[in-house]
C-alpha cells in the first residue's frame, strides 16, 4: 500500500462553483469547481479533461464577489471527470478573495461542527426500557 503525499501549497475549501474552461485556442466547456485554495482548484466535468501539463483558461465567480475570477491554470493531474489545477497567474485581489472565501467556509464548517457537538452533549442519555411486570 502506498501513502499519498499531499503536495499542496495552500489549504483547500470544499465548494460547488460553476466554471468555464478552455485549453488555449479550443472551445469553451462547462464544469464545476469542487474545492479551491489560493494556489489551485479541482475541476470536475462531464466534458473533456485537458491533458496533464496543459494550460487552461478558467473563469468562475466566488460567492459575494462582484466580478469573475479569470486566470490561467496548469493541469497537474487528471482522471476521468476530474483535473487538479495549479493557478499560474492569479492576481493579488483574486488570491485575497479566494483566501477570504476559504476562511469564511472553514469558519462555517468549524461552527457547524462545534454546534453539532454541543447538541450531541446536551441530549439526554438513552435509558434502558423498563421491564413490564
Amino acid at each position: 500500500m502506498t501513502e499519498r503525499t499531499d503536495k499542496r501549497r495552500s489549504p483547500r475549501a470544499a465548494c460547488d462553483l460553476a466554471v468555464e474552461y478552455a485549453v488555449r485556442g479550443a472551445r469553451t466547456h462547462q464544469g464545476r469547481i469542487t474545492n479551491i485554495g489560493t494556489h489551485g482548484t479541482l475541476l470536475t466535468t462531464q466534458g473533456p479533461i485537458p491533458p496533464v501539463g496543459a494550460d487552461v483558461l478558467l473563469r468562475f465567480h466566488l460567492p459575494l464577489s462582484h466580478r469573475p475570477v479569470q486566470t490561467l491554470g496548469k493541469v497537474k493531474w487528471a482522471t476521468p471527470g476530474n483535473a487538479g489545477m495549479e493557478f499560474l497567474h492569479l492576481g493579488l485581489q483574486e488570491k485575497d478573495e479566494i483566501w477570504r472565501y476559504y476562511a469564511r467556509e472553514s469558519a462555517l464548517h468549524r461552527t457547524h461542527d462545534a454546534w453539532r457537538e454541543v447538541i450531541k452533549r446536551s441530549e439526554p442519555p438513552e435509558s434502558e426500557p423498563e421491564e413490564i411486570q
